[in-house]
């Protein structure tokens, strides 16, 4: 029996959770063109099909949600914004081989650091619709209880429906071998990694590495952590120093079953690294913190994006991951290109969650140092959020975000941007609610023709079929 037949076997005997929905809305702007100047209104029409899909067999689990953006906007914007998260796993031979599937669809700004506005309904023209899809077979074995073993090949196909962005694909192979259930106190591995990404032109980077890593548990609360490895890299770089030995040292402190705290420092090619996550999680609350250094791409960040949220800060799986509102461009990738960068990326978020409300914090901040140049892009962000139950039908929301954007080296640009929203939800059956939305945006730059204002309202009506 072919790996295909047994997954589309199991994919029909499996159990399956779907919901379907249709949101209907209109969506008013006082600044269509996001301009400083001469600003003009619009009045958009949009309606917004979408279904989630979630199967679990024995031996395979598919996840899907899908929605796509039709509007009345006209002239040359995009009249369909298609948005689509889909992962599915199959067991294609028991305990042995396997294979993880992947594919997204969402809208990114094709140059991130000028004015693209917070959704599709503008008519800047600084746009792209983002498909990624990978496919990724691996084969596991196990050696008794000394050592498991995992081989995987992962090919990522990434394209752009905006000719003026690059399409790329990668290969990625990596071999595994950890230790086994034997030993307790005392573990180790190794790991080999081998990616090579590709343009229309050709190559253009290829990352290699190979790391020892060590562990030992000292007592319930505390285990050490150490890796020993090289990397040999190729990639555009005005540096001759890609390469290298490298090394990291860290430990897991766990001092309940509620938190735990994983950090280390190390050092690599472009320097010495730090490294750390913390969470913990109460029964009402949930605070998480992470900081890492890592050498990365566009082509990377954006297919590892996330396009709905289908679970909560508090772990809960979210029914129905499509709100109603206008589709949000990602604001967290600073350039689409070929260009290899490191990438310092800490974030911080908590949640408190009440009766009838729920309070959200969340901060980020990324520092972003490319190789092939000079470029430095720092990125800033807070946000603050607040969601409470007014009565049995109507619940009402709050949210404030600030963001800073800034280039050095091959370019100097800042900016800063502020956006204040607020919405009112009235249930009006038991598959039907109307939502009425507002947002005020400020965005400062020292660019010519890169600040604006703009005031935007929607009602949406949604409908759970």
């Amino acid at each position: 029996m072919s790996g295909l037949t047994l997954f589309s076997f199991s994919a029909l005997a499996a159990e399956w959770n779907s919901t379907a929905s249709i949101n209907a809305s209109a969506v008013y702007t006082d600044n269509v063109n996001l301009v400083t100047t001469g600003k003009e209104s619009d009045l958009t029409p949009t309606l917004t099909p979408s279904i989630s899909l979630h199967g679990k067999g024995a031996r395979a689990t598919v996840d899907l949600t899908a929605a796509a953006e039709f509007n009345g906007q006209g002239g040359g914007n995009d009249s369909v914004n298609p948005r689509l998260q889909a992962d599915a796993k199959a067991e294609l031979f028991e305990r042995v081989a396997f294979i993880d599937l992947n594919a997204t669809a969402t809208q990114n700004a094709i140059e991130p650091l000028a004015v693209s506005g917070s959704g599709n309904l503008n008519n800047r023209g600084n746009k792209t619709t983002t498909y990624s899809y990978k496919i990724s077979p691996y084969l596991k074995s196990r050696f008794k209880g000394l050592a498991d073993t995992e081989l995987r090949y992962t090919y990522n196909d990434l394209n752009h429906s905006e000719g003026s962005v690059g399409d790329t694909s990668s290969e990625t192979v990596n071999l595994s071998i950890t230790s086994g259930p034997d030993f307790k106190l005392f573990s180790w591995g190794v790991n080999a990694s081998n990616k090579v990404t590709d343009n229309e032109q050709g190559q253009v980077s290829e990352l290699s590495s190979a790391d020892f890593d060590l562990g030992y548990q000292l007592n319930r609360r505390w285990r050490v952590t150490g890796s020993i490895g090289t990397e040999s890299n190729d990639f555009n770089s005005v540096s001759t120093n890609r390469d290298g030995s490298r090394w990291d040292i860290g430990a897991v402190w766990t001092p309940n079953p509620r938190t735990v705290f994983d950090f280390g420092f190390g050092d690599r090619f472009f320097g010495s690294t730090k490294r750390f996550s913390f969470t913990h999680t109460g029964r009402r609350s949930t605070l998480t913190a992470s900081y890492s250094q890592d050498l990365t791409d566009s082509t990377t960040l954006l297919s590892d994006q996330v396009v709905f949220q289908v679970v909560d800060q508090f772990g809960q799986p979210i029914i129905n991951p499509v709100t109603g509102d206008p589709f949000l461009l990602a604001q967290n990738i600073s350039t689409i290109g070929n260009s290899t960068f490191v990438n310092d990326q800490l974030t911080v978020g908590y949640s408190l969650k009440g009766r009838r409300t729920t309070l959200s914090l969340n901060g980020n901040i990324s520092e972003q140092t490319y190789q092939d140049s000079s470029r430095e892009v720092s990125q800033y962000g807070l946000g603050a959020s607040i969601n409470r139950q007014l009565s049995g039908k109507i619940s009402g929301d709050l949210g404030l975000n600030w963001s800073e954007s800034e280039e050095k080296g091959t370019a100097s640009t800042q900016s800063d941007t502020w956006r204040l929203s607020a919405g009112i939800n009235q249930e009006l059956g038991p598959k039907t609610n109307l939502r009425l939305n507002y947002s005020f945006t400020d965005r400062s730059s020292n660019q010519s023709g890169q600040s604006y204002e703009e005031n935007r309202l929607s009602l949406t009506l949604n409908h759970t079929l």
